[in-house]
């Protein structure tokens, strides 16, 4: 159960309606006992209000707590400011192509906004993120989640998992290394 000192999120002690609040605190006490059976994943609650920038995490797994090494309310902008790209796998056409969308960090400051509506409109997201922590070490993180998007209140939900994805995103940038050694190799042979 969520008490005043373990709860750091905004919605149930804001001016927002009962039934926000209502299944607000259902998700919290779903995602404190996927918790508490310390699985791999690191699951989360997320929310921002629409018209904002501003996110924030209504909870997030002491696994997730412990990687980025902060409280748990700044872990919102600890994340922000430890991503260094942030790619989306989509398939690009008929015969199954996957296309990769690639943000660095500049680039992804300033489309903020325009990823949050358009993962609004699209009732999910999956995203991989390369983040560097104080302690010198990146990692790749794969986030998975839902969002609801509550009207009345202005308010957007990611009811999602972050799973560690370093070892297949290394392997993944060093076949891309290779292949552009290649090309280059080739294109001054010829």
């Amino acid at each position: 159960m969520t008490t005043k000192e373990t709860y750091y999120g905004r919605i149930l002690n804001g001016k927002y309606s009962q039934s926000l609040k209502q299944r607000v605190s259902g998700i919290l006490q779903n995602l404190q006992a996927v918790d508490a059976l310390a699985l791999p994943v690191m699951v989360y609650l997320a929310a921002w209000q629409t018209e904002e920038e501003t996110i924030w995490y209504e909870f997030t797994c002491r696994r997730f707590q412990k990687m980025m090494g902060c409280a748990p309310d700044e872990i919102a902008g600890a994340f922000r400011n430890s991503v260094l790209d942030r790619r989306v796998y989509r398939y690009a056409n008929i015969q199954d192509d996957v296309a990769k969308e690639s943000l660095n960090k500049s680039e992804l400051s300033t489309s903020r906004r325009k990823l949050r509506r358009k993962t609004d409109e699209e009732g999910q997201v999956e995203a991989v993120y390369k983040i560097l922590l104080d302690k010198g070490r990146a990692f790749w993180l794969k986030d998975q989640a839902v969002i609801e998007t509550h009207k009345k209140d202005k308010i957007s939900l990611s009811l999602g998992c972050m799973t560690v994805v370093s070892k297949e995103m290394e392997a993944t940038e060093e076949k891309e290394r290779l292949v552009a050694r290649l090309q280059k190799t080739l294109k001054d042979f010829e």
